[in-house]
């Protein structure tokens, strides 16, 4: 019996400490710059569609590290940001594709440095 409790605390230890995991710093670098190749759309669709940066819904899970959420918001804002200066150029109407791949080859180029 004693031996069940302490497998299901360690158990219990390391499913808490996975959850307190940064899911971002684990990615590999074309994961994380794919990952903010669909922020960047996702930003767009919503400065195109002229929702406010503060208003877009971002539905957390509740195990997010402090990095995980800032990452989230930053690049979110970024995207907002480009959109913004696009649409000053004339640039309104861009596919999501050029979107995506813009953010991700540039992603990769920082990663790179």
């Amino acid at each position: 019996m004693r031996v069940c409790r302490t497998v299901v605390g360690v158990l219990a230890l390391v499913a808490s400490s996975a959850a307190q995991a940064d899911r971002i710093t684990s990615m590999s670098r074309e994961d994380r710059c794919s990952y903010v190749a669909k922020l960047h759309v996702l930003g767009h669709h919503y400065h195109g569609k002229g929702t406010a940066r503060a208003d877009v819904k971002i539905h957390w899970h509740g195990d997010e590290t402090p990095h995980e959420i800032d990452f989230v918001n930053d690049t979110l804002d970024a995207a907002y940001a480009e959109s913004a200066r696009q649409a000053q150029r004339g640039e309104r109407d861009l596919p999501p594709e050029v979107i995506g791949d813009r953010a991700f080859e540039a992603c990769m180029s920082e990663a790179r440095s």
